[in-house]
């Protein structure tokens, strides 16, 4: 029987193969894809970074994962109370929120077997936001 770090090893591996072959279609982007999936939120204001693949995503039989990084002019507060009104409306549950101080915050959703890890930093007058987005491994 594999162990599990073997069995997430794998999952990943086709998860990056499927990535690469859904979208080497001979566009120029060289196989990375940066689809937003839909079920989570994006404060109104915030901008996906992707030129040089800052961002990207692969989903393949119901696994997901992605890292999508955005900047823009929204307050930190302001991006994080959109969250809290809105995730709950997509099914997101709140599993954790820390703020080591008023430039950072990092919150967690889970949904499912799903999970969404959202970071800010308010840093020179721009609201960073990075989304990492993943399907959990259950522990047998």
């Amino acid at each position: 029987m594999p162990n599990p770090s073997s069995r997430s090893f794998a999952i990943v591996a086709v998860l990056l193969a499927g990535a690469c072959a859904s979208n080497a279609s001979g566009s120029g982007d060289y196989g990375v894809s940066a689809v937003q999936f839909q079920d989570y939120v994006v404060p109104d204001g915030m901008t996906l970074i992707d030129r040089y693949h800052e961002s990207y995503s692969g989903e393949a039989a119901g696994w997901r994962f992605g890292h999508f990084e955005y900047v823009g002019q929204t307050q930190l507060q302001d991006a994080c109370s959109h969250l809290l009104q809105r995730m709950p409306q997509h099914m997101w549950r709140l599993a954790s929120d820390e703020s080591a101080d008023d430039s950072q915050r990092a919150m967690k959703f889970e949904r499912g077997r799903y999970c969404a890890d959202y970071k800010f930093e308010r840093k020179d007058g721009v609201t960073y936001m990075v989304v990492d987005y993943r399907t959990q491994i259950e522990a047998r």
